[in-house]
């Protein structure tokens, strides 16, 4: 711990990242604590946060993706296949072998590379609909916040210290200078 009490903030529980992973993590944990308010109310006034270093969630997820849409159908089974934010379901699939003169196709694709019924996503468009349920669910998002270093004290992990914000090209501190903090949690999940 490097901060006076001043700089540093209290939270339940701290996801590092706003990537599906975190993001699901918060959402799975905003549900539970909706079911059990006794146990929110023991972990602060802030009981889920989640730090991004881009400017919104899914600033730095820049990929396409195939998925599976069992897990995310089961984390929210209350919404409507039409709401989640998919591109198209998988109804066919291919496989090429590229030669230098032109493509044969195989048979039939290996079982990894059987995708029916997957669906299509932006891993984009994913992270910021799921932070937005995470958000409805009490998670407050910290966006533009890089995790610099853990918080390490007797081998337990005590949050995270962020890195400061407003700092020119060379180091130096321009008129939106912020200095970083640190984040205190029950539970860190890097």
């Amino acid at each position: 711990p490097t901060a006076g009490e001043d700089e540093r903030i209290a939270v339940g529980v701290l996801f590092v990242g706003a990537g599906p992973a975190g993001l699901a993590g918060a959402v799975r944990l905003g549900q539970l604590l909706a079911e059990d308010p006794a146990v929110a109310e023991k972990l602060g006034e802030v009981p889920i946060a989640v730090v991004e270093k881009g400017k919104n969630a899914g600033s730095h997820l820049m990929s396409g993706a195939v998925m599976r849409p069992g897990p995310l159908m089961s984390l929210f089974p209350d919404v409507d296949k039409s709401e989640f934010p998919i591109f198209t379901e998988v109804d066919s699939e291919a496989m090429y072998f590229l030669t230098k003169g032109g493509a044969l196709r195989a048979p039939f694709p290996p079982p990894q590379m059987r995708n029916h019924g997957n669906w299509v996503i932006s891993v984009s468009q994913l992270g910021r609909w799921m932070a937005e349920k995470a958000e409805e669910l009490g998670a407050y998002m910290l966006p533009e916040t890089d995790a610099q270093k853990l918080i390490v004290d007797q081998g337990r992990v005590h949050g995270v210290v962020t890195g400061d914000k407003g700092r020119g090209k060379e180091g130096e501190e321009r008129g939106t200078f912020e200095p970083g903090m640190e984040l205190h949690a029950r539970v860190t999940a890097v």
